[in-house]
């Protein structure tokens, strides 16, 4: 088998993953539609006919793995319970609520058949098919279809097409243009290809933690600070090839500040102290005194200049942005005080529990339980800005409960896979008579940096919307599979 045949795969992941950053963050569905469905069927076709293959195995070996793989997984059937959930309603069409003026009353009316799922707009329903079916196939493929290094070489792609999109960022920045791409025209600020500041806030957050996690694991692994990669250890790689992914590092962290989110920038302040102090309590008590001090003189220095550019530089935009972070505006913002979607989120769920009123329709319904006190938000009142009551009172308990448990079974697979990993190496050290490793030093840093990552998207979307862009979704979904490409498989003795 050629090279390609054997990459096929991982070249079609990389495709989508880019696709769906670059096409205005997954968020033009006029524009994903001819490209999305293309790339992601040859996805799951190339999973179930050429997926990677194991030394020693055949083709048709690799198939049978994966066939009965995926028939033992329970994401598989969430998947297909989900896809049928949402594809339904395209043909189960309410239309929706309408006043009758004489009287001042709302109608509501009934699906063809009221006891299955149903939508308002089945065209803006169907945009969902657009952002999950892509991002569970890609799941499935990249966990089933993979080996651990092509794992590996897929979330540094997503960390170098953040690193890209921040470039592109920046450049239109400098530019001065109005228009992302220089090509579509946008009203507000805006960022890369992201039309919309907060998506790609949280975009680049977890870029920016996902890169990270890369760089901090290859260094330590080259270090024998993580010396489970002996590969690493007996072929060291260079200092340039080891510190790559400080690119990415450095670009996403500064485009997700750029991006003016206070989200964004509340969460990478964060994710910088906790990184800064994780980094040091992994290495501090293995490092020489020497270079401690210079460790602490770089961070010191580091935190200097950057302190000294703020104050420097007239980035009156980012010091208008930084000085509207305060406790009261977050607690607004999370508990949804500054308008009404919260209580309206709430009641629209509570008329339709179950299945929800279809996606998008949010802003459908949303007149029929506004009261004349209360002022209609003009811009991005479309969106409850919680993504967890959008998407339920969208798809009900039956949805959204799909859609937890996708998510908490991806995570719950990584981490049962550090967690026996750790077991056996510290049992394997017992048997040898030698004192227990700790869980800590155990742990693989790039499984930090992604948990830690995948918790601020989830923090920002308790405020905001990241998981309504694909771009974000698709990311954040992908970290829990790729890092398990640095776990080493470990057989007990």
């Amino acid at each position: 088998m050629n090279g390609f045949a054997k990459n096929v795969l991982l070249f079609h992941l990389v495709g989508l993953v880019v696709a769906l950053g670059w096409i205005h963050g997954g968020t033009r569905p006029d524009w994903l539609f001819p490209v999305i469905p293309w790339l992601a069927v040859p996805v799951l076709e190339w999973l179930l006919v050429y997926p990677q293959v194991k030394k020693n195995e055949s083709l048709l070996d690799a198939r049978r793995r994966v066939w009965r793989a995926l028939a033992r997984d329970p994401l598989t059937y969430i998947a297909v319970l989900l896809m049928v959930l949402l594809v339904i309603p395209l043909f189960n069409v309410a239309e929706a609520p309408r006043l009758i003026a004489e009287t001042g009353e709302w109608v509501k009316s009934e699906p063809p058949v009221k006891w299955l799922p149903f939508c308002t707009a089945p065209d803006f329903h169907g945009v969902l098919l657009l952002w999950f079916i892509p991002a569970m196939i890609m799941v499935l493929a990249a966990k089933h279809g993979l080996l651990k290094r092509a794992k590996r070489i897929l979330l540094e792609a997503v960390c170098w097409s953040g690193a890209a999109l921040a470039v592109l960022g920046f450049a239109q920045l400098w530019s001065g243009t109005d228009s992302i791409f220089w090509m579509t025209p946008m009203e507000s600020y805006f960022f890369s290809s992201f039309g919309y500041p907060n998506l790609a806030g949280a975009y680049f957050t977890l870029t920016f933690a996902l890169s990270f996690g890369v760089w901090f694991q290859q260094m330590t692994e080259v270090s024998e600070l993580f010396s489970e990669n002996l590969q690493a250890m007996l072929d060291p790689p260079s200092k340039l090839k080891v510190n790559r992914m400080l690119v990415p590092v450095v670009l996403c962290l500064a485009a997700a500040i750029a991006t003016l989110s206070r989200a964004a920038i509340l969460l990478c302040v964060i994710l910088v102290v906790v990184f800064v102090v994780y980094g040091l309590l992994f290495t501090w008590k293995r490092m020489p005194v020497g270079l401690r001090v210079v460790v602490l003189s770089s961070i010191g220095g580091i935190l200097f200049c950057v302190t000294a550019l703020f104050f420097a530089l007239k980035l009156e935009d980012l010091k208008q942005e930084i000085s509207t972070i305060n406790l009261e505006s977050i607690t607004d913002r999370v508990t949804g005080r500054e308008y009404y979607h919260t209580r309206v989120a709430k009641a629209i769920w509570g008329d339709y529990p179950v299945f929800g009123v279809g996606g998008w329709g949010y802003p459908s319904y949303t007149l029929a339980y506004v009261t004349p006190e209360e002022r209609l938000q003009q811009v991005g009142g479309a969106n409850v800005h919680n993504d967890s009551l959008q998407f339920l009172l969208e798809q009900g308990v039956a949805g959204y409960g799909l859609m937890v448990m996708f998510a908490l079974l991806l995570f719950g697979g990584m981490a049962w896979q550090v967690l026996a990993f750790c077991r056996v190496k510290r049992a394997q050290a017992r048997s040898r008579g030698r004192r227990s490793p700790s869980w800590f030093y155990l742990t693989p840093p790039v499984t930090v940096a992604a948990w830690v990552g995948t918790t601020a998207t989830v923090c920002h979307s308790f405020g905001d919307l990241p998981f309504r862009s694909p771009a974000v979704l698709v990311v954040w979904l992908l970290a829990f599979v790729c890092v398990t490409g640095w776990v080493p498989a470990v057989k007990k003795s």
